[in-house]
């Protein structure tokens, strides 16, 4: 308060005081309209002085009250302003005003980020009275689901279907589901989150599209090969065009001496050996993209599997390794008998440099049928591939090979794709396993 409303304070307390003092001395002498009058005037000096107090108050209460209920449209003028505690509580006030300000700014721009993105979110929160209701969910994830945008979750929850089962759980998974629509089965790949707070606790839901998960993925590889590609292109041409430089400037000179004739041929030399290595480049992307479409027929997988081992029968032989098929059951599959081979062939190459230095070299093929499914499985005991490269290995030119071109599993991978079968693996420390797949 200011020094006027506490001299007030001072002059109205030592009133009542003075007050108080004369109606106990007109008590005590018995005068009895002098004690009445001094009744009443105590009284309303203390009527005025509560309401002196409560006029100086009225504003800083109005001021509590907006701070509690959110409602900043109370505003106080400069005149009350002069006041110290009034300047204040009108800062404090500006203060949380400008505060709220920013927090819709923010959950606005918060929601129109959720609104543009391409997948499907919805984000629930559940109280410690275990009461869910609904935070954020945006035009993707009812349009996947083809259902109004609900905002209270007693409704939403009898719309989304199975989905319902995998949100109530309320735990963090990935998953692929199948969901109806319409009476039409889709698949999502599903993916939570859960974000704890003092209050409340918060389930991420995002659902994206198959398709929208390959596009992705193709995006990635896509930005991967450009990389690569570019990087080997790079590192070709940058030596042999400061060579070409240097071998000019050689033949500008008046007399050509021995020695620069050897450079110059020295010079010729790497020129060839890079502009041929940037021709095999070449040649295997052109493999990779010209790769013809399967001339399928009736094959017998044991027959191609135990060929192909005779082309490696000698280097088996010269590196002790144990080779362990069972070539005694035939499994038919509609195939192109060539392209299964150069796979097989890539595959226990890999399997050949991952166990070079291993003592006990062994590489396992099994092949086996499920209802209208075939598998065949190369196995090696060898270093395993390292994961950090594990999302990399069908990447074309991707390789950690020092002589290796990069395309074999990537060739295997468009083979194998191209026969409509799948390719997958696994692998740790001591066994690496890859599994083709083939529909019969």
């Amino acid at each position: 308060m200011g020094k006027p409303q506490y001299l007030q304070i001072i002059f109205r307390v030592l009133f009542i005081i003075l007050t108080t003092i004369l109606l106990f001395y007109s008590y005590t002498k018995g005068y009895v309209i002098n004690t009445i009058g001094f009744t009443f005037l105590i009284i309303f000096q203390l009527f005025l002085f509560l309401n002196y107090l409560k006029k100086v108050l009225a504003d800083i209460e109005k001021s509590i009250d907006c701070l509690l209920f959110d409602d900043f449209t109370n505003s106080i003028s400069k005149k009350k302003r002069r006041n110290p505690l009034h300047n204040k509580t009108a800062l404090l006030l500006e203060k949380h005003r400008k505060l709220n300000l920013q927090k819709t700014s923010e959950q606005l721009i918060f929601t129109n980020i959720i609104e543009s993105l391409s997948i499907g979110l919805l984000i629930l929160r559940k109280n410690d009275n275990k009461e869910i209701e609904v935070f954020q969910i945006n035009k993707s994830f009812v349009d996947f689901l083809k259902i109004p945008k609900f905002h209270n979750w007693g409704l939403l929850k009898t719309k989304i279907g199975s989905l319902k089962e995998y949100v109530t759980e309320w735990k963090k998974m990935r998953h692929t589901v199948s969901l109806s629509i319409n009476g039409e089965k889709e698949s999502f790949f599903l993916k939570t989150s859960i974000t704890k707070t003092n209050e409340f606790e918060y389930l991420v839901v995002s659902l994206e599209t198959i398709q929208q998960l390959i596009d992705k993925k193709e995006k990635e590889a896509w930005y991967k090969l450009m990389n690569v590609m570019s990087h080997e292109i790079i590192n070709t041409i940058t030596p042999i065009s400061s060579l070409a430089e240097n071998l000019d400037s050689l033949l500008t000179d008046e007399e050509i001496e021995v020695d620069t004739i050897d450079e110059l041929s020295q010079g010729l030399k790497i020129i060839k050996r890079r502009s041929y290595h940037l021709t095999s480049f070449v040649d295997t992307y052109r493999k990779l993209a010209e790769l013809p479409l399967p001339d399928k027929k009736v094959v017998n997988l044991t027959t191609i599997i135990k060929n192909t081992i005779v082309l490696f029968e000698q280097e088996f032989k010269q590196k002790n390794i144990f080779i362990d098929f069972n070539e005694n059951d035939s499994f038919l599959i509609n195939a192109d008998k060539q392209q299964i081979e150069q796979v097989i062939i890539n595959l226990i190459s890999n399997s050949l440099y991952a166990i070079e230095n291993i003592e006990i070299p062994t590489i396992t093929i099994t092949i086996s049928s499920e209802k209208n499914r075939t598998h065949a499985t190369i196995t090696d005991n060898g270093i395993g591939i390292p994961e950090e490269i594990k999302e990399n290995i069908f990447i074309p030119y991707f390789t950690t090979r020092k002589n290796g071109s990069g395309i074999g599993l990537t060739l295997s991978k468009s083979i194998i794709e191209a026969h409509n079968g799948t390719i997958h693996y696994s692998s740790t420390v001591g066994k690496t396993q890859f599994t083709l797949t083939f529909l019969s």
